[in-house]
């Protein structure tokens, strides 16, 4: 989990379990799922080579079979043959082969006569000597099999219908308190990290807020140029359910390598509003202005 974990519905999950795709097909759609779904993002750019990397096939049968699955309208390719990809949610738009279930011959129910005979009809040697054949679909079956509902020959059909289940009532929202919480964190970084929790339906405690405010704080002490509300913003951005030290120095680490990390004139510009802030608290304390001005009248 400190790595990270890939959100996708359950509903769209269970239909990419219950499709009959090959082995490779499966690879490349789980493969696709982890671009796009593990990285919060709609489409990507896979290639043959990531494609084997991750699913441990050839680049050149992983190529083939992304598109056999664009054939097949499970992937949609945004363009080109070299352009972004994304899976597509409307199952019914799949053109995969649906296997039919086999419905299995009745049991005939043994009689006294075919323990003797150790044949389930005694009168069917008689009906081949008078060169006659006798069916078992014109009503000879048992009583018991008469009375049974046939099997179903699809998914879904001869199964009773069950009546929707109500919805489980809404708990009412826990009431925090703002008011107790550290003051180095602004009350729009808190508000904005209590949303993001209700957003995925984890509403905070009282107690996990305080917990994860603490955290913003810690992890403002050991990462330089980091204040507890980047650290709230960051794993809002990075869709956490909480505040985690050790995952911030990694992922502000790994924006730094890839190039995503503040230039000069943004880092400038949040130091600036970070000194500003500051500033207005002292002034909060302080009491008069002129206590924030020096002799020569700058601020």
């Amino acid at each position: 989990m400190e790595d990270g974990y890939t959100r996708i519905a359950n509903e769209l999950f269970e239909l990419v379990m219950a499709a009959p795709f090959t082995l490779r097909e499966m690879r490349v759609v789980l493969a696709v799922i982890r671009f796009t779904y593990g990285w919060n993002r709609k489409q990507a750019r896979v290639t043959g080579g990531i494609l084997a990397e991750l699913t441990g096939m050839p680049a050149t049968k992983a190529s083939q079979t992304l598109a056999a699955l664009v054939a097949k309208n499970v992937i949609h390719r945004h363009g080109g043959s070299r352009a972004a990809v994304s899976l597509n949610k409307r199952a019914d738009e799949w053109q995969v082969a649906q296997t039919s279930r086999q419905t299995p011959p009745p049991r005939q129910a043994k009689t006294p006569e075919s323990y003797q005979t150790g044949d389930p009809d005694p009168n069917r040697y008689d009906s081949y000597q008078n060169g006659k054949s006798q069916s078992y679909q014109n009503g000879n079956a048992s009583k018991d099999m008469k009375d049974k509902p046939p099997l179903p020959s699809v998914e879904g059909e001869g199964q009773p219908t069950e009546k929707p289940a109500k919805p489980p009532a809404r708990k009412s929202q826990p009431t925090l308190d703002l008011t107790a919480l550290p003051s180095s964190v602004s009350r729009e970084a808190i508000e904005g990290f209590i949303d993001h929790r209700r957003a995925l339906k984890k509403p905070l405690t009282q107690r996990a807020l305080v917990l994860n405010v603490n955290e913003a704080i810690r992890a403002a002490e050991r990462i330089p140029d980091l204040t507890p509300d980047q650290a709230l913003d960051e794993t809002v951005l990075a869709g956490w359910q909480g505040v985690k030290a050790d995952w911030l120095e990694r992922r502000l680490a790994q924006q730094q390598r890839q190039g995503g990390a503040m230039n000069a004139a943004e880092r400038l510009h949040a130091q600036n509003q970070e000194a500003i802030r500051r500033a207005v608290e002292a002034r909060a304390s302080a009491g008069p202005v002129d206590d924030l001005l020096d002799q020569g009248g700058h601020w």
